[in-house]
Parts: C-alpha cells; sequence; structure tokens
C-alpha cells in the first residue's frame, strides 16, 4: 500500500511544482510537513522542475532540516537548478554538515554549478532606493546588472553580497545653450551577517547642445546613470580585490 502512496504523492507534487503559481504549495510542504517523505519528495521535485524561486527554501532545508535524507534532497535539487545563489550554502554543507552522505551530495551538487569565473564572486542585486523617480532607480539597477557581470561578479536572484544601490541625484540643467545631465550614485555591499563589506560612490556628468526635449533629457539621464554605474561596478571590484 505504500509504494502507491508514496507515487500518488510524487505526482501530486510535480504537477505543484511544474505551475509556477502553485509552487509555493511545495515550497511550504519542505518547510512544514511532519512527513520526512513528503519533504524528501518535495526537495526532489522542486529540483525536477528547476523551480528556481524555491532556492531560498532549499537552502534553508540543507542547513537546518534535521533529517539527513532531506539535507541531502535538497543539496541534490540545488545542484540541478542550477542557481549560482546556492553556492555558499553548498559550500558551507560540503565543510561543515555532520553526516557525511550530506557533504558528499553537497560536493556532488558544487560540481553542477555553472562554474565561475576565475575571482567572481556571487552577488544579489536588490532594487534601487533614492532620487530621481522609478524610471531612474530602474535605470540603475539595471545598468548595474550588466557592468557587474562585466566586471566579474556573478549576478544572482539571491544569497552571496546584498547589494543596495541608491541614487543620490539625478539634476538637469540649461546653461551657456546647453543642456547639462549630472548623476551620482552609491553602491553597498552587505554580508550575509549584517556587515558592511564595502560602499563606493560614483557619478557622471553629460552635456547637450540647445534645449534637450523632456524625452531626450529622459534618455541623457540613463546614459549618465549607465556611466556611474559601470564606474560603480569597477570601484566594487576594485574595493573587494583588496581584502
Amino acid at each position: 500500500m505504500r509504494r502507491p502512496l508514496v507515487a500518488l504523492l510524487l505526482a501530486t507534487l510535480t504537477s505543484i511544482a511544474r505551475a509556477d503559481p502553485q509552487a509555493d504549495r511545495a515550497i511550504r510542504a519542505l518547510h512544514e510537513d511532519p512527513s520526512l517523505k513528503v519533504r524528501v519528495q518535495a526537495a526532489l521535485v522542486l529540483g525536477q522542475g528547476r523551480v528556481t524561486a524555491a532556492v531560498p527554501a532549499l537552502r534553508g532545508a540543507l542547513a537546518n532540516d534535521e533529517a539527513s535524507a532531506v539535507r541531502i534532497a535538497a543539496a541534490a535539487a540545488l545542484g540541478r537548478i542550477g542557481d549560482p545563489a546556492a553556492r555558499p550554502a553548498l559550500e558551507g554543507a560540503r565543510d561543515a554538515d555532520p553526516d557525511d552522505s550530506v557533504r558528499a551530495a553537497a560536493a556532488r551538487a558544487l560540481e553542477a554549478l555553472p562554474a565561475a569565473a576565475a575571482g567572481a564572486r556571487v552577488v544579489s542585486l536588490e532594487d534601487a532606493a533614492g532620487e530621481g523617480g522609478r524610471e531612474a532607480r530602474t535605470a540603475l539597477r539595471d545598468a548595474l546588472g550588466k557592468h557587474l557581470r562585466a566586471a566579474g561578479f556573478t549576478v544572482a536572484a539571491s544569497g552571496g553580497l546584498r547589494l543596495k544601490p541608491s541614487v543620490l541625484r539625478v539634476d538637469v540643467s540649461d546653461a551657456g545653450g546647453k543642456t547639462i545631465v549630472a548623476v551620482s550614485a552609491t553602491l553597498v555591499a552587505v554580508e550575509a551577517g549584517g556587515r558592511m563589506a564595502a560602499m563606493v560612490q560614483g557619478g557622471a556628468r553629460l552635456s547637450a547642445s540647445g534645449r534637450l526635449s523632456p524625452d531626450k533629457r529622459i534618455a541623457y539621464a540613463v546614459r549618465a546613470l549607465d556611466a556611474a554605474a559601470r564606474t560603480l561596478s569597477e570601484d566594487l571590484a576594485a574595493r573587494l580585490g583588496e581584502r
């Protein structure tokens, strides 16, 4: 009787994990269900479905579930999903889990993750705060994602250093027959424990002949924020490289 029951459970969880709006039910099962078999199957099915949204829950199960079978399943799922944000949790389990089988599973999962470039660091990028309105904050965050990767970082949905960008100012002025756009921004890197790892600040200034239309002013501000993001990314890489 138990094999049909487990097969039915697996089929149910598989259908849940594949439907994005309902994946949180499988995640809740991993978190809350008292049944060891349910938690193991939930972890495996989330991995089979490559549910990226489940990475934080799987990291939590790998670190905190009392059952080694669940920790093994969580490690396998993280390796199958392949999100670089899982690397710190898998490295911790590989090095410190009290169970040999869990350590081995974490090591195998690490081998399955995409190889990071030499010296690359995993970071997660939060929404930008500060001045300039939503367009400016979105432009800064998008530009940072691009330039951080160019600077050798692995930008993941979660995990690693948390990066907190902020737009300090976006000034547009007309003087001497020119339109001048000046921006400045900061980027703060925070470690998992909440300690600040680094803070960098940068800016850019562009000018154009004549008075620009509102649309062109926005385009120039986006270009200036892109230049500031490049400076922030390169400075952060240099600052962290000094540690």
